[in-house]
């Protein structure tokens, strides 16, 4: 149990978008893990996984969590706790700290296959059973699938077939699905049909890691906040609006995700038609 008059780790890093007048406790997750499939990959080196090392920090995961990659690398459990050590060292919010992370490390595991690899997702299944009985996740596992679209249907697919998709005993199984969702209305009906073949509709989460970020949210604030800008940011004094989103790190590893997707499909239909 949990001394309360300990704050949690990171309990100094405050939530810029938190207003200090509120003083409801922060939601803490319950015992659960993540499988992350596409864990090698450029968004998940650089978002996802820091991420999760920043909710740690900050105390809102349980110290039971477990974190599960899943990929075609023949790593050992050690090998993917430096990745993603790396990873989170080169890409953190908080900072850096070896006591965090070595709470996260002791749930760090990985699962070395293919998506149409049978007995990978058989070995998935033991390891999440192992995280159950060692970690006391208890039976509640989030699917993260930070793959490209086509590979969507398998991936649900091979988790129903494992029973990897079923909740047990009170327990919850879900799954997280990036954009973007088909390339069309009638590919995303198709594709939503088969997702939902494995899990049920309210366990199925479609995101965008862009969406809600806070320079996006700070723009209004900016505007009608700001008694200097409000009158004259309007249509009577501005002439045009011109978004321009550049990268520095070129097409990198993502070569094969933006063969298939392109860039206007990746970034212009959602992140900047949001800006």
């Amino acid at each position: 149990m949990t001394d309360s008059s300990t704050p949690p780790a990171g309990a100094d890093a405050p939530n810029p978008l938190r207003d200090p007048r509120d003083r409801r406790l922060p939601l803490i997750a319950g015992p659960s893990s993540m499988v992350m499939f596409g864990v090698t990959g450029d968004l998940a080196r650089k978002k996802l996984l820091p991420a999760i090392y920043d909710l740690t920090h900050r105390g809102l995961l349980p110290p039971s969590f477990g974190l599960v990659g899943f990929g075609r690398r023949e790593w050992s459990d050690d090998d993917f706790a430096d990745y993603v050590r790396k990873s989170v060292s080169e890409h953190s919010r908080t900072g850096f700290d070896e006591s965090v992370f070595e709470q996260l490390r002791g749930g760090l595991r990985f699962v070395t296959g293919t998506f149409d690899d049978s007995a990978a997702f058989e070995k998935l299944t033991e390891v999440v059973g192992e995280l159950d009985r060692t970690r006391g996740t208890g039976g509640n596992h989030a699917f993260y699938l930070s793959i490209p679209p086509d590979a969507f249907p398998q991936v649900c697919g091979q988790l129903a077939d494992s029973g990897l998709n079923t909740p047990r005993d009170g327990s919850w199984r879900r799954v997280v699905i990036e954009k973007p969702f088909g390339h069309d209305l009638a590919s995303a009906r198709e594709l939503n049909d088969v997702v939902e073949k494995a899990f049920r509709p309210e366990d199925v989460f479609r995101i965008d890691h862009y969406l809600g970020k806070e320079t996006v949210q700070n723009i209004l604030a900016l505007r009608f906040a700001n008694q200097m800008f409000e009158p004259i940011w309007n249509a009577n004094y501005v002439d045009h609006v011109q978004i321009t989103m550049a990268e520095d790190i070129g097409i990198g590893s993502r070569a094969g995700y933006y063969d298939g997707i392109g860039t206007a499909r990746d970034v212009i239909q959602n992140h900047l038609l949001q800006l």
